[in-house]
């Protein structure tokens, strides 16, 4: 009987660790990915499962009898399976009220429905084993090393097949419910091997086991219509409609078309990647984000004779498509493989003519030698480029992989507050080019330009159909490229890898972004 149980606490540390992991995930569109939200997810994690160590052992005194201990044991996965079906249920209701109240201690509050009670119930297992193998050997400490032993193991295999199998192949609300399903599976088998002998208590956990495992199906097979009964958006007069969903190791993407309710205007495509909008297209692939005309007409200004460009990061797939289309050199770098297949099977992409590298920025980076004349750096994640992408190190990477006059175009955002945020990433960038300009809205898209020298060039907006709104912000941002006086930060030290801490430094900014993404998409475009 002890091997049995032994066994479904390596299963139940497996779904512990892996409800941590996913929890992280699900998160990152309302919240973001900054320290503080896996902050809050692994205070959650710890606390709760502190609480359920302690809570196991006083069932485990508090058990009347050896029959009672293993009923409380055996009932323990039960109410962790109801807890993942209700937390499954109640985040995509809750999630956007939390994250627009405050981010901060909106993600605390978010790990905690997430993961406080499936914890609770999960870790008291141990205890409770514990107690059962005392009650049965009456000596020494019933195997508690052991028992800790093996529930930690389940845990590493439980991250392993996390990684590697569910993030890949699920999205992340389905891997919760299969996780709510395999509990109750397990309950159910491990009650009929079970030596208790009352067929009442048989009967009951049983029937738990198999009522929760219905909740968990029916919030899995109606996971559309669910969403659809609890999604809302700040943007009424806007109707979204989901046509493809890509899950991978690097985020969730999702490909919908937007139009009016009212039926006024042009339908729109969407690349949304963990609630962040990558880019938005007409149906017939051309671009209606400024950020991509911006991008192309800052490299046309800045490099005209440019005949090599490296773009990093796909989006859906534009600004490469048009520097091919101009006759250049196209290499692109990005790591996602589904980026890939949403961009081609939806934006009109198509890789033949380009080096495409599926790889990080910063690996190869790190290897090129004097390649190129032109880079794009719009290497998005969560909320904005990640920090080991934005040291001195990396800049100086960058620099060796360009051409003696080669330039880098980057999109990224800045601090419409505070300025010393927005000091550190320039003088970061200009620790490799010193001719910084820079250009874009305080409180929106900023794009600054390297070179190695500050001599201004004849500033060119591509001629390209856009509609006229966007037309004009290209224009008024483009014209707007102006040198940046070394003297504005010449006081601020740049980020290097043994710090790359930006994530705080605009902690504010990115979750004054995320905000106002949270309030825009409904909440079937940000569960996962």
């Amino acid at each position: 009987m002890m091997t049995r149980y032994e066994a479904l606490v390596f299963c139940t540390g497996a779904v512990t660790l892996s409800l941590e992991l996913l929890a992280s995930r699900i998160m990152t569109p309302y919240f973001g990915v900054s320290l503080y939200i896996w902050t809050g997810i692994l205070a959650i994690t710890l606390t709760f499962l502190a609480v359920g160590y302690r809570y196991g052992g006083k069932l485990s005194q508090a058990a009347a009898s050896e029959r009672d201990l293993e009923v409380t044991f055996l009932a323990a996965p039960i109410y962790s399976a109801l807890a993942i079906a209700l937390s499954v249920a109640l985040y995509p209701a809750l999630f956007p009220y939390l994250s627009q109240a405050d981010l901060i201690v909106g993600s605390f509050l978010g790990a905690a429905i997430l993961l406080a009670l499936p914890l609770i119930m999960l870790s008291a297992l141990n205890p409770l084993l514990i107690g059962l193998q005392r009650e049965k050997a009456n000596a020494g400490d019933a195997g508690a090393g052991r028992i800790f032993f093996i529930s930690t193991i389940g845990s590493v295999v439980g991250v392993l097949l996390t990684a590697f199998i569910f993030i890949p192949n699920a999205t992340n609300y389905r891997a919760m419910l299969i996780l709510g399903l395999i509990l109750c599976v397990m309950v159910v088998v491990f009650t009929q091997m079970s030596d208790i002998k009352s067929t009442q208590s048989k009967l009951k956990l049983t029937a738990g086991g198999l009522i929760d495992g219905v909740f968990c199906a029916i919030l899995l097979v109606g996971k559309t219509g669910y969403l659809a009964l609890v999604s809302s958006t700040s943007m009424d007069d806007l109707e979204f409609t989901l046509r493809a969903e890509y899950t991978s190791m690097f985020g969730n993407i999702k490909v919908a078309d937007v139009r009016r309710r009212d039926g006024a205007g042009i339908v729109k495509r969407y690349f949304i990647q963990d609630g962040l909008i990558q880019n938005r297209t007409t149906l017939g692939h051309q671009s209606l984000s400024m950020y991509t005309h911006v991008l192309q007409s800052l490299a046309h200004s800045y490099a005209p004779k440019a005949r090599k460009a490296i773009v990093l990061g796909l989006g859906a797939g534009m600004v490469p498509r048009h520097f091919l289309r101009d006759g250049l050199d196209v290499t692109l770098v990005e790591i996602n493989p589904k980026a890939l297949e949403a961009a081609v099977e939806h934006f009109g992409f198509s890789a033949d003519g380009i080096d495409f590298i599926l790889q990080d920025a910063r690996t190869y980076v790190r290897n090129c030698q004097n390649s190129f004349d032109i880079a794009i750096l719009d290497l998005f994640q969560g909320d904005s480029t990640p920090d080991y992408l934005l040291t001195k190190e990396f800049f100086a990477d960058l620099r060796r992989c360009l051409k003696k006059d080669g330039v880098p175009v980057m999109n990224t955002i800045l601090d419409a507050v505070v300025e010393e945020p927005n000091k550190r990433l320039m003088a970061t960038i200009a620790s490799a080019f010193p001719g910084l300009f820079m250009s874009g809205f305080q409180d929106g898209n900023i794009f600054f330009v390297g070179k190695s020298n500050a001599r201004n060039v004849d500033l060119i907006v591509e001629d390209v159909p856009m509609p006229e709104q966007i037309a004009l912000i290209v224009r008024t941002v483009v014209l707007g490229s102006k040198f940046i006086s070394p003297g504005y930060y010449k006081y601020s030290k740049p980020v290097s890898d043994d710090q790359k801490i930006f994530s705080i430094l605009f902690s504010d900014a990115r979750m004054a972004a995320r905000s106002y993404l949270v309030g825009y998409l409904p909440s079937r475009m940000l569960v996962n």
